[in-house]
């Protein structure tokens, strides 16, 4: 009896062991983005009038060349996982800020103008934040519901409305708002403290991502790698 019970402790143990070994992260995943130039390239983004900041080589301004260079390509490589929708828009802020010279213009590509337009993903990556510290949109209040026109111009009100949008629309959905953490050493350190505490009061995931190289501006090729490496880590520990 004694060989018997050892025999079925030690089964179980090594089916527990190999279970443990086991990717837990399903792959018939559909996931969509919502970003702004750190996302586009030439041909994937949707809709296709949405503007581009990445394009196949000669045409790039660094080294991202391809496609299979860009962050959310080698995320869905490493998984995978399939892409619903990418609507990215280069030079987008997350608010409705108007208070620059090309806002007149960007102003009604921002991310809560486009939220709505994200197919029916499992998973939805915000990555976005940049052109709102670039462009020295107003922080504002945290206000989390009845929000007005002149609050959703301030990147605080406009993310809330982001985040309450984006939960109650994509109910099923997981949503990340990837934080480009580079942004906490311009003037406008408070950008990465307001994303935290707004994604904090809806329950959003953030990933914080350090040390991207880049470019112009712009995550290179060793860049997007960076990114990729740290949403995959970041997604094993979620899921």
């Amino acid at each position: 009896m004694k060989t018997v019970k050892y025999f079925f402790l030690v089964v179980s143990i090594a089916a527990l062991l190999s279970s443990c070994g086991k990717d837990p992260i399903p792959q018939d995943i559909r996931f969509s983005v919502l970003g702004d130039s750190y996302s586009t390239f030439e041909g994937y983004v949707d809709p296709d009038s949405n503007d581009i900041w990445y394009y196949p080589a000669p045409d790039n301004y660094i080294d991202v060349t391809s496609v299979e260079d860009m962050w959310w390509f080698k995320v869905a490589e490493e998984l995978g996982w399939t892409l619903e929708k990418n609507n990215s828009f280069s030079g987008s802020l997350i608010c409705n800020f108007w208070g620059y010279n090309s806002g007149p213009y960007y102003g009604p590509h921002s991310f809560i103008r486009r939220m709505d337009d994200l197919g029916d993903p499992d998973v939805i990556f915000v990555f976005g934040g940049a052109n709102d510290v670039w462009n020295g949109a107003y922080c504002g209040e945290y206000v989390y519901s009845d929000w007005t026109e002149g609050q959703l111009e301030q990147y605080r009100p406009a993310m809330a409305y982001l985040f309450d949008y984006l939960e109650r629309h994509y109910p099923e959905a997981k949503i990340y708002f990837l934080v480009d953490m580079d942004l906490s050493t311009t003037d406008m350190e408070r950008f990465v403290e307001s994303v935290h505490t707004v994604a904090h009061h809806y329950g959003i995931n953030c990933i914080d991502l350090y040390d991207i190289q880049k470019d112009w501006a712009h995550p290179n090729a060793q860049g997007m790698a960076d990114i990729a490496a740290q949403v995959v880590a970041a997604l094993r520990q979620s899921f």
